[in-house]
């Protein structure tokens, strides 16, 4: 009855098959041209990061996760393994991702930063590999993942380890959606190991990270689709059922398995949403994403552009935007002028804004039930951003296609070329000044931990340090912003890991009891209180000195000399220079 049916042509089949035969989507891109295509995206992603990935170092959340396993007894593969589970909740993959770089790189940020760069031009080709196999023009196939590999929405996952889990989520579900599309014209022998293939990726891609589990919907939409209009010649006609079957109960009992695991182990980052009703929770993800995305890198994206000249310019990001830009500008007009037909098929392209429009409201999906989101366009918030700017990326090609359709032919090359072209120079123009601002942080880092050694001398008179005079970041990226990151900083540099060490980023007072430190994130306020004694020490990194504090009286001078003009900007409040009140929807 399954294959009676599968082989009956329908009239939905019929008219599908109509609509895309302008496209001659039965010609798959060559081997040799689909290698060619993605040796020039590697080289788009390379360039996007070679000026910042070897300067890059640990930040934030990093520190904590890398002394877990500094002081494990078992330095093995499994022993770090379990020395970093607990830290990492409900993302059990997360936590054999850093116990592998541990165990391979130690503690040098190089190689963990050099990794993530090879998975960003997996997740790149991957892309291309799926358009390709939907038998896509091979000008979208090429120009999908040029851009969303220089989109700077989710830029924090490429200069923080602890965000690296989120492009190896999104590979593997990838990797799940190519292994279901080959499925379908895969022999029986192949079948089995491609569905193998498809259903592990399902299970890696949740159990590292859960933002983009949503857009597993989309592909099974996807399977379905191409089986509905591969040719018959090369359809298993049993495959496509299958492959469905398999992967939707996959894709449910994963699902359960990362619900357990939350109700074990508890549901990682910090609560946003909620505080005022799930309606209002809902208005939030409707309003930070428009912001996102249509505000500040859409309809802002000039002014985004304008402020970095005028306040962080750097002729070598700006060299470096335009090289790569001017590269692709030549390959897509190279491609244009080969496909020219296929701008007149509008179809292609409404398609590409009508699943990006999907996967962008799926990428945001999974924090309907989970409050764990905070939107912002730069520093370590932005990760979330990882899966729906997929569908970013569908959105601006498909409407620039659709738009240069509309051209007279013999500038519709030119026009779709250098409106790509465009949003890749901005792109990783933007990518790059991002990166100068962690590459900064980094340097500061081990400006302040060098001083402190300076100014500390031979013989430590402390066991409990808090960093004054320093601001917990720098633009959006972090410095030393909370006790687990300057803490597990100065353990590594001294090899005591009895250390206690906080960072006095925004209020400080002298009580009777001790020194208390204030700190505010999302309205609330929290305070940590370190009594007086021999033992507790202030460092000034603004004048490179170290005060002891033994009573209040020494620590009320201290705060009356050192902390009167201090300042530093809120932490997470990097905007690109906007005035919340005045331009509230970017």
């Amino acid at each position: 009855m399954i294959s009676d049916a599968w082989k009956k042509p329908s009239l939905w089949r019929t008219a599908a098959a109509e609509r895309v035969s302008e496209t001659a989507r039965g010609q798959m891109i060559s081997a040799s041209a689909a290698g060619l295509d993605c040796a020039f995206l590697t080289i788009v992603v390379v360039a996007s990061l070679m000026l910042y990935v070897g300067h890059l170092g640990f930040y934030y959340d990093d520190y904590s996760v890398l002394e877990r396993m500094r002081v494990s007894d078992d330095g093995s593969l499994l022993g770090l393994y379990h020395a970093v589970r607990p830290a990492t909740g409900q993302r059990p993959l997360q936590a054999l991702t850093f116990a592998t770089l541990y165990w391979i790189f130690g503690d040098d940020p190089l190689g963990y930063h050099v990794s993530n760069a090879c998975l960003l031009v997996v997740v790149a080709s991957l892309l291309y590999l799926i358009l390709r196999e939907l038998r896509l023009p091979r000008l979208l196939c090429v120009a999908v993942p040029l851009v969303y590999s220089t989109l700077p929405h989710y830029a924090t996952n490429r200069f923080w380890l602890d965000a690296f889990q989120i492009t190896l989520s999104g590979a593997f579900f990838l990797t799940s959606l190519y292994a279901g599309l080959r499925c379908l014209r895969a022999s029986w022998p192949g079948l089995g190991l491609w569905l193998f293939l498809a259903v592990v990726g399902v299970g890696a891609s949740l159990l590292a990270y859960e933002v983009v589990y949503p857009l597993f919907i989309l592909s099974l939409g996807l399977i379905w689709w191409a089986a509905r209009l591969l040719p018959r010649a090369e359809l298993n006609r049993l495959a496509a059922p299958i492959t469905l079957a398999v992967l939707g109960a996959s894709i449910l009992v994963f699902g359960l398995a990362k619900a357990a695991l939350v109700a074990e182990h508890g549901q990682n980052g910090y609560q946003v949403g909620f505080q005022q009703g799930f309606l209002h929770h809902l208005l939030y993800l409707v309003s930070g994403s428009v912001k996102v995305n249509l505000g500040t890198y859409f309809l802002a994206f000039p002014y985004v552009l304008w402020w970095i000249v005028r306040h962080h310019f750097s002729a070598a990001d700006a060299a470096i935007a335009a090289m790569t830009g001017l590269v692709a500008f030549l390959y897509l007009l190279h491609l244009g002028r080969r496909e020219r037909d296929r701008f007149a098929a509008s179809g292609v392209w409404r398609g590409a804004v009508a699943v990006g429009v999907l996967a962008l409201v799926l990428g945001y999906a999974i924090f309907v039930t989970n409050a764990n989101v905070l939107f912002r366009s730069a520093g370590i918030d932005n990760r979330v951003n990882a899966g729906a700017a997929l569908g970013v990326a569908g959105i601006f090609v498909g409407v620039a296609g659709w738009l240069v359709g509309r051209l007279d032919p013999r500038w519709r090359s030119i026009a779709f070329s250098a409106t790509v072209a465009s949003a890749v120079v901005a792109g990783v123009f933007v990518i790059n000044s991002l990166g100068s601002f962690w590459t900064n942080a980094s340097r500061q880092q081990q400006a302040i931990v060098s001083g402190l050694a300076e100014a500390t001398g031979p013989h430590r008179p402390w066991s409990t340090l808090i960093l004054d005079g320093s601001c917990p970041e720098t633009g959006p990226a972090v410095v030393f912003a909370d006790q687990w990151d300057l803490r597990g900083a100065l353990r590594a540099r001294y090899h005591d890991h009895t250390l206690v060490a906080d960072v006095a980023a925004e209020g400080m007072r002298a009580t009777p009891r001790g020194l208390a430190l204030e700190m505010t994130f999302v309205e609330q306020i929290s305070t940590r209180t370190y009594p007086y004694g021999p033992d507790l020490a202030v460092y000034d990194a603004s004048n490179r000195r170290l005060y002891r504090l033994l009573d209040r009286r020494q620590a009320a001078e201290y705060l009356a000399r050192s902390r009167a003009s201090f300042r530093c900007a809120p932490q997470r409040s990097f905007a690109w220079g906007f005035n919340p009140r005045r331009w509230s929807l970017l």
